[in-house]
């Protein structure tokens, strides 16, 4: 469904961020990004959703248009909208605009959205009256509303509590057996792997390996990588 093949990034022609990166991401399937800070993860996310273009090596497909891009990928980012002069169930309704048309199945799934995130409750608040937690749930809300068969997020459980952490997890492991690809970086070492299929580890800009959660945890690399004690998992 993705693909990138040889890709590798570098940001004004410096150093590469990302080195020779060859990946695939099928429908039906839930991915976790990993890496020490600086090692790519976020860098490696924009590539696939097309807001950085690659200094070399491809990705697919290519989108006809920023429209047609927007409703087969949606993108949870890791920045936080400061301010919005909207309520939580607006906010969440811009999900539906690159279909272009706000009708009742709109207001619908805006309706099934909040509920499945516990903000029904909220949907009438100003999003600017929000806590920082609630305002990532917002922002989730705006992507689940999008409907797209890619799924990407970028750190979505950092403002979190550790519950709705693993309430989100359940949420994508479900949306990915229900036939999205959902591609998701964190810093989540302990929880999050527990929901995932695979698990992608990044390391100065490189693959260092992509395996199943059960084989990467029991693996050596894991714990070089991190500097992780051998008693943490």
């Amino acid at each position: 469904m993705l693909e990138c093949k040889a890709l590798s990034f570098s940001y004004n022609g410096a150093e590469n961020v990302l080195k020779d990166i060859t990946l695939s991401f099928a429908a039906g399937r839930f991915y976790g990004i990993f890496g020490p800070n600086g090692s790519g993860k976020s860098t490696l996310l924009k590539l696939l959703t097309g807001e950085l273009k690659s200094r070399s090596g491809t990705v697919s497909p290519r989108w006809e248009s920023p429209l047609i891009r927007a409703r087969n990928i949606a993108l949870v980012e890791q920045q936080i909208p400061a301010s919005l002069p909207l309520t939580v169930e607006e906010t969440a309704a811009l999900g539906r605009f690159p279909w272009e048309k706000r009708n009742d199945a709109c207001h619908e799934k805006v309706a099934q959205v909040l509920e499945e995130l516990e903000l029904s409750a909220f949907r009438k608040r100003p999003f600017n009256a929000l806590s920082g937690g609630e305002r990532q749930r917002v922002m989730l809300a705006r992507a689940l509303v999008q409907d797209t068969p890619i799924l990407c997020l970028d750190e979505p459980g950092s403002s979190l509590d550790i519950g709705f952490q693993h309430s989100l997890c359940r949420i994508l492991k479900r949306l990915a057996e229900q036939g999205k690809c959902v591609i998701m970086v964190s810093h989540d070492l302990f929880s999050a792997p527990s929901y995932l299929d695979r698990m992608i580890l990044l390391e100065k800009g490189k693959v260092a390996a992509e395996e199943t959660p059960e084989k990467l945890r029991k693996s050596p690399l894991l714990r070089r990588i991190f500097n992780l004690p051998d008693e943490s998992f």
